[in-house]
């Protein structure tokens, strides 16, 4: 693998606490290990340090990085900025997270300098979820549909997100690719598990069960809190992240009744020694493109349950892994199960265990390998964790 030489440009506003971040980071390294010279457009620096990665900090006339008259002169400005970088360092390859900074990267395309964009989520479906207004709904959408269709490559971390992104905006299947999410499995051993607690000022008798989200409507940690409120067991939630849905949450658990605790952490990086604590971990999201945090909680050796959508379909193995996003009763019932009855836990974790084999690959390798692909510097498609065929099927991992 060997990107020497080879200049490559990226795009994202600012950093974000979340899977987001850390995944886009992670390539962003990935690229630069492999020799090449990464350049990156943002307001602020990223919190990430290379010799090889290199910042081009757009100035803001404003102290706020949010908002709509940010967002309109961040979309003005970034086209002109995007080619005055790329002529200057003579950039060879455009690599970005979302087709809306595809579209920001459009002059650089006049010249012929091929774009990858990976798309990590469905921005229709989350800004419905979010409420956000239908008329700024329409314009970013049709921002969106124009970066996908300048794209050379357009990577989707799922079969399901990419059947949904290739029909809505009419993507050739030539140019449409699914790349999913890995994880290093390294499950924790009871003393380590012990020790976590003990850490957190949590009981070694305890049954601790755990989301980890960004704390937005789409995440649906509300529906765990109302789960909880049910339980006859005493049960202790951690709601391990941050955000906008934070003091609704808090309001909520502090009205439901029994023996169950909800305890908020706060955003936690990284949050191994809460999962390392956990029994159990329980994601409710509505929406998700390939949930880094439930890869995370396999990792781990949690056993886990996950909302019953598409992309968590295409992580946890068994039916019996999944709820219903809407029903809390019944997955408090599931949880009341794992947690009085020890052999069904641990046919649980089995599950959780094998869910997650199917993630074990090397993805740096496969981001360095698509890249060298569409550079035209390698035709070696055939090793585990090689890019997504022109043809559009899945390869790494293989889809269930």
């Amino acid at each position: 693998m060997n990107l020497r030489g080879k200049k490559i440009l990226s795009i994202y506003y600012k950093h974000k606490p979340g899977g987001f971040c850390k995944r886009f980071y992670m390539m962003l390294k990935a690229l630069a290990d492999a020799g090449g010279e990464v350049h990156y457009i943002a307001v602020e620096p990223y919190p990430i340090s290379h010799p090889r990665i290199v910042p081009h900090i757009l100035s803001v006339p404003f102290s706020k990085r949010e908002g709509l008259l940010f967002w309109f002169y961040f979309i003005l400005t970034v086209p002109f900025y995007s080619l005055l970088i790329g002529l200057r360092s003579k950039i060879d390859i455009v690599s970005v997270f979302g087709g809306l900074y595809s579209f920001l990267a459009f002059p650089l395309k006049l010249g012929r300098t091929p774009i990858i964009t990976f798309a990590r989520s469905d921005v229709r479906e989350i800004n419905r979820l979010q409420r956000r207004s239908p008329l700024l709904m329409f314009f970013e959408d049709i921002l969106v549909g124009i970066g996908f269709k300048r794209s050379d490559r357009v990577i989707t971390v799922s079969d399901f997100l990419r059947e949904t992104l290739s029909t809505r905006y009419r993507i050739h299947s030539k140019k449409i690719g699914v790349l999913k999410n890995h994880i290093t499995y390294a499950p924790t051993d009871a003393f380590t598990r012990e020790a976590c607690r003990r850490r957190l000022g949590l009981g070694s008798g305890d049954f601790i069960v755990m989301t980890l989200a960004v704390l937005n409507p789409e995440k649906n940690i509300e529906v765990l809190i109302r789960a909880g409120g049910t339980l006859k067991r005493p049960v202790t939630i951690l709601i391990v992240g941050e955000g906008p849905e934070r003091l609704k949450l808090e309001r909520i658990a502090s009205q439901t009744t029994g023996p169950t605790s909800v305890i908020f952490t706060g955003w936690q990086d990284p949050a191994s020694d809460y999962l390392s604590a956990a029994d159990l971990f329980v994601f409710p999201s509505k929406y998700e493109g390939c949930s880094n945090a439930l890869l995370e909680a396999l990792a781990h050796g949690v056993p886990c349950l996950g909302s019953r959508i598409p992309p968590n379909r295409e992580i946890l193995c068994s039916e019996g892994l999944l709820f219903d996003p809407d029903d809390p009763e019944g997955l408090a019932k599931k949880i009341s199960r794992i947690s009085t009855d020890g052999g069904y836990h641990e046919e649980v974790r089995i599950l959780s265990e094998q869910s997650a084999k199917p993630f074990l690959f090397d993805w740096d390798h496969a981001v360095v390998l698509l890249h060298q692909e569409v550079l035209g510097l390698s035709k070696d498609r055939a090793d585990v964790g090689s890019p997504p065929s022109v043809e559009g099927t899945s390869v790494v991992p293989n889809s269930r």
